[in-house]
């Protein structure tokens, strides 16, 4: 189990760090829009940083809930390998209506949906009271995306 929790761990800490490549990348390539962009790459970075430290207390023998295990690892690669095309993709064409739709759908996909909902879970666990206290109010990418979306005049 523990070799299991390992492998699905890695894949989504590469999943979060994935969507923090493409957001930098929207951060470059769409000033008028750089200090939301910029945000969210932080915080993506934040969510590999908090897996990774989920990680390493699992390899220290704390009981991890099982709410912690992150979707299956065919999920996470399909996700983190769209993700690399994408920022392939805009890297040919960058086009900031497609960013901000990409970016939604990947907000919605199975390894981001996960977390989101791990993030707001009222677990009575202690580990998952101190994840969620790190984790602050970095959540609902998707409801922020959607939202700072509608504010735009994207004609």
């Amino acid at each position: 189990m523990k070799n299991e929790f390992n492998s699905l761990i890695e894949k989504a800490i590469q999943l979060e760090l994935s969507l923090a490549e493409l957001y930098l990348q929207f951060h470059m390539l769409f000033p008028s829009d750089a200090s939301f962009w910029w945000k969210l790459t932080i915080e993506e970075k934040n969510h590999a940083a908090l897996l990774k430290t989920l990680q390493e207390m699992n390899d220290s023998h704390v009981d991890m809930p099982v709410e912690f295990y992150p979707e299956g690892s065919e999920a996470l690669d399909e996700s983190t390998r769209r993700i690399s095309k994408a920022i392939q993709d805009f890297k040919k064409n960058p086009d900031r209506k497609l960013a901000f739709r990409t970016a939604y759908d990947f907000e919605n996909s199975a390894g981001e949906i996960h977390y989101d909902s791990f993030a707001k879970l009222a677990s009575s666990s202690p580990l998952a009271t101190i994840f969620k206290k790190l984790n602050g109010s970095d959540i609902n990418h998707a409801q922020r995306i959607m939202e700072y979306m509608n504010g735009l005049d994207m004609s």
